[in-house]
């Protein structure tokens, strides 16, 4: 018979045995009316013709494995009778499926997570062959002198110099580091005639979107044509915006959108799917770089040459490594150094050339800040959520050891028929991986709920992150399952498999010591690792939180309650750096008089916001250190600047109404400041200067540090400057900052009110608490801390199921032993602490293994730790502080 033949028969299951019965009745009907024609009676004949026929059941045997395919049969015959044993015994088949399903949903919605944040590509062609000059999500211009040691940001005149030069890229692209907000009129759209709106847009070289592998969904994307002095103003709109504010209709191609007063053509719609480099919502417009005056409102980056505002992305050859790539261009970038040097190229110099270089990343990924502070974290669950599963495994494998022996005599007899070890084993582990799969699919029912309540904790609604069951994570599920599976499986299969009918016979007239052990010794490693590792979580998941919370209560230097930010863009009312003083100060006097406001500022930015901005510098007096560059933070303030934020003046006075354009130029500085610079500890009436300048501007104030970025880090020098006194591009960024007697949001209507009567067109966004903005930067450790003390709190109460079964049925079997020591004079308290010192026992050892892997698993991670604040610390160095 052929193969199909075969399979088609094992597949249809009684149908074949059906087939060999009517065989065998026919050949002994055919013997019977034989010996019947000799001369022999019904029942003579009928006997006659079973002797000679043989066994019955054997023949049977011997035609199934002939018609069928025979592993596959026995296959189906274990599934079945392992459902029909799981409905005969509900109360171990639902714990048992509850717990797996725990475990397997646990770790599938975990990694689902883990892939979608971590592992999955951008929706571009061929997504490795991306490589990334920079891994940082910030955002920003560095002005001034030129980078030193690793090179994140590039000036238009690098990047060209890097284009044209004979790397392994198919091209080399450049985008704006950063997005920015524009005033967007779109004359003739449905209900947006003439009104401006707010929009997101994305300066990108002409060859953005070759470099990135995208086509457009429609019309066309931006060529290098578009990136040229003189070329007409275009721009490319994602898939969002061409629906929701251009009606999703193609005549939008070909129309005018007005972006900051200048008119842009449309010529393409991106795919759906694509939301550009950073793994976030997509930008409204993507236009080219040749139009940054136009889109930021300020000077011309495009000619500056000490202006380092483009982050790089390169698509390698086919043949090309990354490897091979960062070391020709980190060549090329020192070319480039050196050529720019010319003649003033000396020692110092030579150095600083020969440690610039380049480093790429893989860019299949993108930039994500999500990936960024979510890692750690993750990694971490991946590792507690694998630990929940062994639990689980432990907790199942110690019921069904517990199980098996109260099999031993089924498994004896069927021994005794014949079964052989193989077949017994084979037939306990169908069992197993039946219940892991069982458990599997129930763990799926539940793992879309986590996953989405994950996803709400954790990315925007707006952030372009689906995580979806794909067959690949199914296909992990697959492999989860079945190590389950043979995890919790093997060990009760393997020691059912080594009994036999002697050793049962005696063990059912045994003694009572005999069946303690048989019904607890197999099972006690498992109860001990669960308790070790339920332990281990759960002691891990009490000092992560209590480290999260000694962080979040660390003083910051400044009070976070009762103050309410916002956000002002005055570029898109039009004010230039001349005029927007004067309505910086008018905003000042109006908010400062509303009722429930106690005082506010302006400031550039506000602690723990994200913002940066780290400026090159001398300082009077102080003498450099050999290779050393002064730089440090400086953050535009306005008057009541400590009063509005609680930071304490610990000397000279601070900034105020004085502090305006034609007055001298002043700053205030923090502790740190003056620890660097003055080893006198004096900072008032000190000079310092920016660029070549030593002595322009004097120290008047001494603020207490306070920390304006990770509360983990060390607080580096800062430098307040007044926000009235700024004539730079700088004072177009700022943030209004309100401390109120009450609750910060019932004053917010009437702030926008006041801002409003002052000029009605000055956009406000971003509305929040400070302490809400301190609250989110530590979202990620308390989301893991949550996080890992649920699963460690899980694992306990899967360790507590698994004890309480294990000790229920050693109870059950030690029944006997019972009722033999209450009928000798037992009392029931001696019985109680009889059960109870068992489980003490394993409590004690387990306790006893978990505790040195808890102090082990701290010392590895106080170490990890170590180890990377030193290579902060170094890359610091490395790059000048």
């Amino acid at each position: 018979m052929g193969w199909i033949a075969r399979l088609r028969s094992t597949l249809s299951g009684s149908k074949v045995d059906d087939t060999l019965d009517e065989e065998v009745r026919f050949h002994l009907d055919e013997r019977t009316e034989e010996f019947v024609r000799r001369g022999m009676t019904l029942d003579e004949a009928q006997r006659e013709a079973r002797r000679r026929f043989g066994s019955i059941a054997l023949a049977t045997e011997h035609g199934r494995d002939a018609d069928t395919v025979r592993w596959l049969a026995d296959v189906g015959q274990d599934l079945r009778y392992g459902l029909r044993a799981l409905r005969k015994n509900p109360g171990f088949a639902a714990v048992a499926i509850v717990t797996l399903a725990l475990g397997i949903g646990a770790n599938t919605a975990i990694f689902t997570l883990f892939n979608a944040l971590l592992l999955e590509s951008l929706p571009v062609r061929d997504p490795h062959r991306l490589v990334l000059f920079k891994t940082s999500p910030g955002e920003g211009t560095m002005t001034g002198s030129l980078p030193k040691g690793r090179w994140e940001l590039f000036s238009i005149e690098s990047w060209e110099f890097l284009r044209a030069q004979p790397l392994p890229f198919e091209s080399l692209t450049a985008v704006r580091s950063g997005e920015g907000t524009v005033s967007v009129r779109l004359p003739g759209s449905a209900g947006a005639a003439g009104q401006a709106q707010r929009a997101q847009a994305h300066l990108v070289s002409g060859n953005y979107f070759a470099v990135m592998g995208v086509d457009a969904a429609l019309g066309r994307t931006l060529t290098m044509d578009d990136d040229r002095p003189n070329a007409s103003p275009v721009a490319v709109v994602s898939d969002g915006f061409w629906r929701q504010r251009l009606g999703g209709k193609p005549a939008a191609v070909g129309a005018v959108a007005v972006l900051n007063g200048t008119a842009f053509t449309i010529v393409g719609v991106t795919p759906r799917e694509f939301f550009g480099e950073r793994v976030r919502r997509p930008p409204d417009f993507w236009v080219p770089l040749v139009f940054q005056p136009q889109i930021e409102l300020r000077p011309s980056l495009l000619m500056r040459t000490d202006a380092f505002w483009l982050s790089l992305v390169g698509r390698l050859r086919d043949t090309s490594e990354r490897a091979q790539a960062q070391t020709a261009t980190t060549a090329a970038l020192r070319q480039f150094l050196t050529h720019k040097a010319g003649d003033k190229l000396n020692d110092e110099r030579r150095r600083e050339i020969q440690d610039a270089r380049v480093e790429l990343v893989d860019g299949a990924g993108g930039v994500s800040l999500v990936r960024q502070l979510y890692s750690q974290p993750l990694h971490m669950l991946m590792a507690v959520v694998g630990m929940v599963l062994v639990i689980a495994c432990a907790n199942v494998g110690g019921l069904l050891l517990s199980r098996s022996a109260a099999r031993q005599d089924e498994i004896a007899v069927r021994v005794a028929l014949g079964a052989s070890r193989a077949r017994l084993v084979r037939q306990l582990l169908t069992e197993s991986l039946l219940l892991a799969g069982l458990g599997a699919c129930c763990g799926l029912l539940i793992v879309r709920g986590m996953i989405d309540a994950l996803l709400k904790l954790i990315v925007s609604p707006t952030t372009p992150v689906h995580a979806t069951l794909s067959a690949p994570i199914l296909a992990v599920t697959v492999v989860i399952t079945v190590l389950a599976g043979l995890l919790f499986g093997l060990v009760p299969a393997l020691s059912a498999g080594r009994s036999d009918l002697q050793t049962a016979i005696k063990a059912g007239g045994g003694g009572a010591g005999g069946a303690r052990r048989r019904a607890l010794g197999v099972s006690e490693p498992l109860v001990v690792c669960q308790i070790a590792v339920s332990l281990t979580l759960l002691v891990g998941a009490n000092l992560f939180a209590r480290s999260l919370l000694n962080l979040e209560r660390r003083p910051l230097g400044f009070d976070q309650d009762q103050v309410l930010l916002m956000r002002l863009n005055p570029r898109l009312a039009g004010y230039t750096e001349a005029t927007v003083a004067g309505v910086y100060r008018s905003i000042y006097d109006r908010v400062s008089t509303l009722p429930g406001v106690r005082s506010a500022t302006l400031a550039r930015y506000s602690p723990l916001s994200g913002g940066s901005s780290v400026s090159s510098a001398n300082v009077e007096g102080y003498a450099l250190k050999p290779g050393e560059r002064v730089e440090f933070e400086t953050i535009q303030v306005g008057p009541a600047y400590p009063e509005t934020l609680g930071m304490r003046l610990v000397e000279g006075r601070s900034l105020d109404l004085r502090d305006t354009m034609g007055a001298a130029n002043v700053a205030m500085v923090n502790e740190a400041f003056v620890r660097h610079f003055f080893p006198d500890g004096r900072g008032v009436r000190r000079r310092f200067g920016f660029h070549n300048d030593t002595s322009g501007i004097e120290i008047v104030g001494v603020l207490k540090d306070a920390q304006f970025h990770d509360a983990r880090e060390e607080i580096k020098p800062i430098v307040f400057m007044p926000m009235l006194q700024e004539a730079s591009q700088f004072a177009l960024e700022c943030e209004l900052e309100i401390r109120t007697a009450g609750d910060p949001a019932s004053v917010s209507n009437e702030v926008r009110q006041a801002v409003a009567e002052i000029d009605r067109n000055l956009p406000i966004s971003d509305t929040r608490t400070l302490r809400a903005q301190v609250a989110g930067t530590f979202d990620s450790q308390r989301l893991a801390a949550k996080l890992v003390s649920f699963f460690g709190v899980l694992a306990l109460l899967l360790a507590s199921v698994g004890l309480y079964g294990v000790l229920a049925h050693a109870v059950q079997r030690r029944t006997r032993e019972i009722g033999v020591r209450m009928a000798l004079g037992a009392q029931r308290a001696d019985v109680v602490w009889m059960i109870l010192r068992d489980t003490l026992v394993l409590l004690l050892i387990g306790l006893a293994t978990g505790v040195p892997l808890e102090s082990m698993r701290q010392r590895t991670t106080n170490a990890s730790r170590r180890q990377q604040q030193r290579q902060d610390s170094a890359d610091a160095d490395e790059s000048g502080g």
